[in-house]
């Protein structure tokens, strides 16, 4: 991904050999517009992510970035923020031969990147103005790394006898209750099979 450095913060930069399936900006903005039929859209989003990376539409932005909708699109107007706007003029075959308009707004994007810049510098701000501190930033932040995300594969992972008994294996339902359970489940559906000394049925 191409990043431009505008005033500090990191826009993403599109080449000029590829202005033509973009468009330009916007005078004043980073508000890029293309206008085509509705078959190039596809073709048109598949090259925007292949140049700027993840992107979302200005609905998706406070997913990586807590503010308002509001606050995406003053950021947009106000040139601090990137968008690219696809306009569709027209389908060029439809079910009844004819040509139309199909949608009255355009399909728009905002770069991934951006937001989780536009975030960083709030972040920041929130942090240096007595806001927040740092630990309850980094706390407020999930823990996808956790050790609960690390999963056991299959020959590490515990059957229910085994967390009856305890992972380490101390603790829990005595040794004989433990074999007694196991052998019942492996035996589901099959004839009553006890292990010695125990009798009767679960």
């Amino acid at each position: 991904m191409d990043i431009m450095a505008t005033e500090s913060f990191p826009f993403v930069k599109i080449p000029e050999e590829l202005k033509h399936i973009f468009g330009e900006p916007n005078p004043g903005t980073h508000i890029y517009r293309k206008d085509g039929p509705q078959e190039e859209a596809s073709a048109w989003f598949d090259a925007l992510c292949d140049v700027v990376g993840h992107t979302v539409s200005p609905g998706g932005a406070n997913m990586y970035c807590p503010v308002s909708r509001a606050a995406v699109n003053k950021r947009i107007n106000d040139g601090k923020l990137t968008i690219f706007l696809f306009h569709v003029t027209h389908r060029r075959t439809t079910l009844f031969g004819k040509n139309k308009i199909l949608r009255s707004e355009p399909y728009g994007y905002i770069p991934v990147s951006e937001l989780q810049a536009w975030r960083k510098e709030l972040e920041e701000r929130a942090v240096k103005q007595g806001y927040i501190s740092a630990e309850e930033l980094e706390g407020s932040r999930p823990d996808w790394q956790g050790k609960f995300m690390e999963w056991k594969n299959e020959k590490e992972r515990l059957t229910v006898v085994d967390e009856m008994l305890g992972v380490d294996g101390d603790g829990g339902l005595p040794k004989a209750v433990a074999d007694y359970l196991t052998l019942k489940i492996k035996n589901i559906g099959k004839k009553n099979t006890l292990p010695p000394g125990f009798g009767g049925h679960l």
